[in-house]
């Protein structure tokens, strides 16, 4: 960050991801902050300043801001800014770094050139860059240690990379994306890139760095847990597959009656789920595998599912807004009709997001991965 991001960043309350629309506002309209500084006062990194503006004007669309005249982004270069690029330059900051969403790094080459300066080594640059970005280790809280590996087994490949864990996803869910930016932009840097799948077709992927105090979900992520668990250990681990794997819906025979169920392909995980939510005082059913081998374990009645919702504490921005309508005192009759205005809604978002993809890598001529 910039000495102007951050002093922006200390001046405001701690920011969650995805983005508020009041804090949008601040930021964007009160503040005039570009996507791309907006996304670096989130702790957000981008593969490239392209994807962190579309990225955020995707959030501000959605949010009903409208985007600012383009023409406000065109700034000529002073010698005023060229004075501050040379001091941001000495201090260890990048070309890229220092021209931001505003200017190129080849224009920011071509003045510093101009003035004499010494350009240093690119090697050295790089890990004096790296360096900036620390990595916050894991605080051994039961419940998030309990939701990252759930989560981790439904739907992250985790490996290690030197030192490191690195950890990785793909989705065309704008809430998924939002989601693993939430959970791990607080431990280390994560990136966010629009990629075209053989399998699934124009997509985000998701990598984040974390420090060795995230090695649990290596191996975690691979089995069953064992032994006896804390309670808020297996609140956290059943939030994070349901957020993963879970599904929410409504039987088609009835006013508004939910149902709720946990899947995957692994028998022995299902029994653990299944034992657990016993142990917790709610009754859960295994069906039989479908052809891909995925079983699902349902919840059929509802004075338990609504219980077992209140007590899971969810993080999937899709599924906290269905548990939301679904725990709302309203008419039952009301309460159908909202539900297929946000199925509606999340079907547009998850439209938008992948036509997003699709119109960055267009841009940019990248090939299948």
């Amino acid at each position: 960050m910039t000495e102007e991001d951050d002093a922006i960043a200390t001046n405001s309350p701690t920011l969650a991801w995805p983005p508020a629309r009041e804090d949008l506002q601040r930021l964007y309209l009160e503040q005039r902050l570009s996507a791309a500084k907006i996304a670096r006062v989130y702790g957000l990194k981008y593969a490239s300043s392209k994807t962190a503006e579309s990225t955020v004007l995707h959030h501000l669309k959605k949010n009903g801001i409208k985007r600012r005249d383009a023409a406000e982004h065109i700034r000529k270069v002073t010698e005023e800014m060229v004075d501050a690029w040379v001091q941001r330059y000495q201090k260890g900051e990048s070309l890229k770094q220092i021209g931001g969403d505003a200017v190129g790094p080849v224009t920011v080459f071509n003045h510093l050139r101009r003035r004499g300066l010494q350009l240093r080594d690119k090697v050295k640059a790089q890990i004096k860059a790296v360096k900036k970005f620390e990595k916050v280790s894991f605080d051994g809280d039961a419940y998030q240690k309990g939701y990252l590996l759930g989560f981790a087994r439904g739907d992250l490949n985790v490996k290690r990379h030197g030192r490191a864990i690195r950890v990785r996803t793909a989705s065309t869910h704008p809430a998924m994306i939002d989601l693993m930016t939430s959970l791990m932009v607080p431990h280390g840097p994560v990136r966010v890139r629009p990629r075209l799948s053989k399998l699934a077709g124009y997509e985000w992927s998701f990598e984040a760095e974390l420090d060795a105090s995230f090695s649990f979900l290596l191996e975690g992520r691979l089995t069953v847990p064992s032994g006896i668990q804390s309670h808020d250990f297996v609140l956290g681990y059943l939030a994070g597959l349901f957020d993963a794997e879970g599904s929410l819906w409504l039987r088609a025979d009835r006013a508004f009656e939910p149902r709720m169920s946990f899947s995957n392909n692994s028998v022995e995980l299902l029994l653990w789920v299944q034992s657990s939510l016993s142990m917790l005082g709610f009754r859960a059913h295994l069906g039989r595998p479908d052809s891909n081998g995925v079983r699902q374990l349902q919840l059929w009645r509802v004075i338990e599912i609504l219980s077992l919702l209140k007590m899971l504490r969810l993080k999937h921005p899709e599924k906290k807004a269905k548990v939301k309508l679904i725990l709302e005192t309203i008419a039952p009759e009301l309460r159908r009709s909202r539900w297929k205005l946000l199925l509606r809604e999340l079907r547009i978002d998850k439209l938008e997001f992948v036509k997003l993809a699709e119109s960055l890598l267009i841009q940019k001529g990248n090939g299948i991965s």
